[in-house]
């Protein structure tokens, strides 16, 4: 006696179509063959359209899909304003992790085209075991608030590309209180309010950004729990003292990156000041030394300033 099962995947793609989310789910559940299915055919079974709202990339079906699967990714990246898909930050600096290797990454779907067309924001591929999905959107973070709030318990946020708006990191702030890795690269973040709502997220313990305005790092004073800090302003915004303000209060501290730092007209000067900062607040019989990454030589005249039971001092 034939049953459904014996049914090509045609003819089993036909009938899923025909059938309710929560039919989905069940099947999906009770026989891996229609959970293959829905994971391969994602596209056809819940297709997105564009032509009204083209700022919202998912569809109310994908997004209550995902969330009944019990979802469980631990690390999201977003792709903001049609940005290429590409990990740059992971390439290029050893402490964070290259997510593009990951076992469990959920499959790129590419959302980024001159004219999108019928395709996915997302698209699922090991629901069972997944660690990372990334996301594709054309315009400003707060059109996702609704899909980041089905992941409040997610770890770790990498937001790339060039469509912040001044409400992201209240978005991101909002939505995930758990974050212990946070990383917003790409367009600089200029509102003295946005570092101090980044302060708030308490248990973060990584923290990459591009800095877009000066005097606006004294919040960061506040993550104690912070071990790698990537810092970059292209506009020399981040200031030295600033820098020993981080150092002197994030005692677990042990990655600095910071490019660049404004040493004003007494560069040497200013980076041995840093150099005895470190010194003075840190305590090598029970911290590693610090790795610090800044981009002058280290004053000729006080070499012995450097010492490696309290620091690494790595020339960019």
């Amino acid at each position: 006696m034939l049953t459904i099962i014996d049914l090509n995947d045609d003819c089993l793609l036909n009938i899923l179509k025909y059938l309710s989310l929560s039919d989905h789910v069940n099947l999906s559940k009770s026989n891996s063959r229609f959970f293959e299915i829905i994971m391969d055919q994602s596209k056809a079974i819940y297709p997105t359209f564009h032509t009204n709202k083209p700022v919202l990339y998912y569809t109310k079906s994908a997004v209550q899909l995902f969330r009944v699967l019990n979802n469980n990714v631990r690390t999201l990246g977003v792709i903001q304003g049609h940005y290429h898909d590409q990990e740059e930050l992971g390439n290029a600096v050893r402490d964070f992790r290259i997510l593009s290797e990951t076992r469990n990454k959920i499959n790129f779907r590419s959302c980024w085209k001159e004219l999108p067309g019928i395709d996915d924001m997302f698209r699922f591929s090991s629901l069972r075991s997944r660690g990372y999905l990334s996301v594709n959107i054309p315009s400003c973070l707060c059109y996702m608030e609704e899909f980041f709030r089905l992941i409040p318990n997610l770890r770790e946020l990498r937001v790339s590309g060039f469509a912040k708006c001044s409400e992201s990191v209240s978005v991101i702030a909002r939505c995930f209180p758990q974050l212990d890795n946070l990383s917003i690269r790409g367009a600089s973040l200029k509102n003295p309010s946005d570092f101090e709502l980044i302060s708030q997220i308490k248990n973060l313990t990584k923290l990459a950004l591009n800095v877009g305005g000066q005097n606006s790092l004294a919040p960061l004073t506040k993550l104690t729990e912070l071990r790698s800090l990537y810092l970059e302003s292209m506009l020399s915004y981040i200031s030295a003292r600033e820098i020993i303000e981080i150092i002197e209060n994030c005692r677990k501290l042990e990655f600095l990156y910071c490019y660049y730092i404004d040493h004003a007209d007494q560069p040497h000067s200013s980076i041995a000041n840093i150099f005895r900062a470190i010194k003075s607040s840190r305590d090598p019989s029970t911290q590693k030394p610090l790795e610090l990454y800044s981009y002058l030589d280290p004053p000729l005249s006080d070499d012995n300033l450097i010492d490696n039971a309290y620091f690494v001092y790595r020339r960019l």
